[in-house]
């Protein structure tokens, strides 16, 4: 299991649940721009006895924090670039940045949990993140001002604003000469979809937000129909994708799927959004103004007649790959 930075892929949905957790969450940046990722989670001994989970005795410690008995259980990644540790991540970390929106969840793939850091807090999960930059920190809101110094900015949710963040001097100016809006990969401007993409962000910087119909980005937010996406990065540029999300396949009318019809044949195809092709034995049909019906009982869908005697196989599909078949026979 993976995703750091947002302290919530390690964690079982048992243990969310009880909210009797601890996670702590050390991220180091090396000179060379190596990742170093450990998180540790410490589960209430009692709410976890009580849910008769397995415990693996090489890898769970128990220990005695703040006057509670915890099982705890440690894991460390090492990552041989920041590119690779941000495919696991939800936050934005280079040797010179970090940056991680509080409200946003993870939201790298469509079937990974989602939770921001708000999310745990709400269920009482308690989390301290660690993180240790390559140069010296010169500007942070991190709240655990004892442990915070050098190149280390730590943060717990004792704490909570709109994010978190430290800088480097260098961040700072990069930052502050960033021109270039963020980059949004793997879904096009106008495209349509029949499974949610696996949308990707990266930003010169780092991404401050990410918003689908004006809400907090995650895959559960994409609706049916029409979809609009804007990233912003911490200087303020932002980049908006519009695009469809179309589950449901066209519909034929008029004939029946597997019948025999003598003589002339009339069908209707429409479908919910925009059809992309209509073809009888392989050959397209056209889908001009002049077949399109224009009021009655079949408005909006196409109109096609096909005269010629022997088996058709007639496909419609949409412009999201969605698509439906009817085989008929004229005699």
């Amino acid at each position: 299991m993976k995703k750091f930075l947002c302290a919530c892929a390690l964690v079982t949905v048992a243990f969310l649940s009880t909210g009797c957790m601890r996670v702590y969450e050390t991220i180091t940046v090396n000179d060379n721009e190596t990742v170093t990722a450990t998180v540790k989670q410490a589960i209430l001994k009692s709410t976890s006895d009580s849910l008769n989970s397995e415990k693996d005795p090489n890898t769970i410690e128990e220990v005695l924090e703040d006057g509670n008995t915890y099982y705890t259980q440690t894991e460390t990644k090492e990552y041989p670039s920041v590119a690779e540790f941000s495919k696991e991540s939800s936050g934005n970390i280079s040797k010179d940045i970090f940056y991680v929106d509080l409200n946003n969840g993870n939201s790298k793939d469509a079937t990974s949990t989602e939770q921001s850091i708000v999310d745990l807090v709400n269920q009482s999960i308690y989390i301290k993140m660690t993180i240790n930059l390559a140069g010296e920190i010169v500007e942070t809101n991190a709240n655990v001002k004892e442990e915070t110094k050098g190149n280390t900015a730590v943060f717990d949710t004792k704490f909570l604003s709109e994010s978190w963040y430290a800088y480097t001097a260098h961040g700072k100016e990069l930052i502050e000469a960033d021109v270039t809006a963020p980059v949004i990969s793997n879904v096009e401007e106008g495209g349509h979809y029949c499974r949610i993409p696996d949308i990707q962000f990266s930003d010169d910087t780092a991404v401050a937000s990410k918003t689908i119909n004006g809400k907090s980005y995650s895959t559960s937010n994409i609706k049916d129909g029409l979809n609009t996406l804007t990233v912003t990065d911490v200087k303020g540029n932002s980049t908006t994708v519009t695009f469809y999300k179309d589950m449901t396949a066209p519909v034929i009318k008029k004939i029946k799927n597997g019948k025999s019809y003598k003589g002339k044949v009339l069908f209707y195809v429409k479908d919910k959004l925009e059809l992309d092709t209509v073809t009888d034995n392989g050959k397209k049909l056209k889908l001009t103004k002049k077949n399109l019906v224009k009021s009655g009982k079949y408005k909006n869908y196409y109109k096609f007649e096909i005269k010629k005697k022997g088996k058709h196989k007639i496909i419609a599909i949409d412009k999201a790959g969605n698509r439906i078949k009817y085989t008929i026979r004229i005699r």
